[in-house]
């Protein structure tokens, strides 16, 4: 007497979880580099909004995000956006002003937020 084992359903149930699996991690990876560039530009903004005075009252807004790939996003001054095009004069000065060092400032604490948002993503897919 003898038994046979059929594997095949479990082999492709498997796939099908593996598969999904890969699917989430990704989607999840891409929304935990978005709200980091997201807090970064909001950091970059309010800080912007404190150094930039009168003369620059627009230039917190320039500051946008904008995706550039499956997990990539750019932060930085719209040139297109009134005073976007200003944004190296008021970061790091000209003869009419000091630097301000807005995004300087705002990014030292990015590696440590995203080491840990990373952390924690990954804390939930285990």
């Amino acid at each position: 007497m003898s038994l046979r084992w059929d594997a095949s359903e479990l082999e492709h149930l498997e796939d099908e979880v593996l598969l999904t699996a890969a699917v989430e991690a990704h989607l999840g990876a891409s929304d935990v580099v978005k709200g980091q560039a997201v807090r970064f530009r909001n950091d970059w903004r309010d800080n912007a909004r404190q150094s930039a005075g009168a003369h620059g009252k627009l230039y917190p807004a320039s500051i946008t995000i904008e995706k550039v790939g499956d997990t990539e996003w750019e932060v930085g001054p719209d040139s297109s956006m009134p005073q976007g095009g200003m944004g190296r004069g008021f970061e790091w000065g000209s003869v009419n002003q000091p630097p301000h060092n807005d995004m300087g400032q705002a990014i030292v604490e990015v590696p440590d937020r995203l080491e840990s948002a990373v952390k924690q993503w990954s804390e939930k897919l285990l």
